[in-house]
């Protein structure tokens, strides 16, 4: 029997993944995880600075979604040590004593596009995805949004070329054209007509386009950016997935979590306006694709679409994340 295509995808391929929106996340409050197994806290200090570590204290093992914020330090909740992760690998005692002071392993963290974007621990970092894309752009976070679907099935969702006439009654012009990038990820431009009863969105997008809609999709790991140019509208929209599930769960039973970000240029006319209005259009197309991919079992053995093959070949090259205990 023919290995299916799907199953040579990375369930956890090596990148950053978006954990949470920036403006969720306070001064003093915490917010716990796990990446490809490897639990995490992330807690913004009273500066408002950004802080990630394991999420066990390494005195006796509590875990520190029940620590207080103290200063940039975290206090665990059962013997009061503070502890501050440090990007130099800190060496711990043989003995820790109650209420004592410990630098702790730090993880990787940044704000991008609105978000927050954890890597594990790892000997090599990549540069966080579309790091040249941010600039110049106001910015609107949306989610999180559970999703009981594959990730793998909504990246390939957002290159299959061939639903978005059956799902969002849009016709693809010509040929996709299909580039590698230096940063390790995979990029898609095309174009699509409006076709007529696709409901309100559509027809707010058939007078805003004239009916064509350029686009460009950019893949890197288990993240999309969206660029788009509706008539004089330009807008980014940002789709970072993160994974729920054990890898040997069946593909029909995994789930995902789902944030996004909208951008609009510096300089547009009423920005508050337009990011709103493009979020809620953003949503209301992906809201379309939750639907159709919910409880799929994500098979490719039989697909002829050149945007699924393409992302495929792409997902194919990456390497599994690396676990650094």
């Amino acid at each position: 029997m023919t290995q299916d295509p799907a199953d040579n995808w990375k369930h956890w391929p090596q990148g950053w993944y978006a954990v949470a929106r920036a403006d969720a996340l306070r001064p003093g409050q915490i917010h716990s995880g796990h990446l490809a197994g490897q639990p995490w806290v992330l807690y913004r200090g009273h500066s408002g600075t950004l802080h990630a570590t394991d999420a066990f204290c390494p005195h006796m093992g509590a875990h520190l979604h029940n620590a207080q914020v103290c200063g940039e330090a975290l206090v665990c909740g059962l013997h009061a040590c503070h502890l501050l992760p440090q990007t130099a690998a800190p060496t711990l005692p043989e003995h820790i004593k109650a209420g004592c002071r410990l630098a702790v392993r730090a993880w990787p963290s940044a704000e991008h596009f609105g978000l927050i974007w954890l890597h594990p621990p790892a000997a090599a970092i990549p540069p966080l995805p579309f790091s040249g894309s941010d600039g110049g752009h106001h910015w609107l976070a949306a989610g999180p949004q559970a999703v009981a679907a594959d990730w793998r099935a909504m990246i390939c969702n957002g290159f299959d070329l061939e639903h978005m006439q059956a799902v969002h009654q849009r016709q693809v012009e010509g040929e996709p054209l299909f580039e590698r990038l230096p940063e390790n990820g995979l990029r898609m431009t095309y174009r699509t007509r409006v076709l007529p009863r696709g409901g309100l969105s559509s027809w707010l997008m058939q007078r805003l386009s004239g009916g064509v809609i350029h686009l460009v999709h950019t893949c890197v790991g288990s993240s999309i950016m969206v660029q788009s140019r509706v008539g004089r509208f330009r807008t980014s929209a940002v789709f970072a997935l993160l994974p729920q599930d054990a890898p040997g769960t069946r593909p029909e039973q995994r789930h995902s979590v789902a944030l996004a970000a909208i951008g609009i240029p510096h300089g547009a006319r009423w920005p508050t306006l337009q990011l709103r209005l493009a979020r809620a259009l953003y949503l209301a197309f992906l809201r379309k694709d939750f639907r159709v991919v919910e409880g799929m079992r994500l098979q490719l053995n039989h697909t002829a679409d050149v945007g699924v093959q393409a992302v495929t070949a792409y997902q194919h090259t990456l390497a599994d994340m690396e676990h650094h205990p």
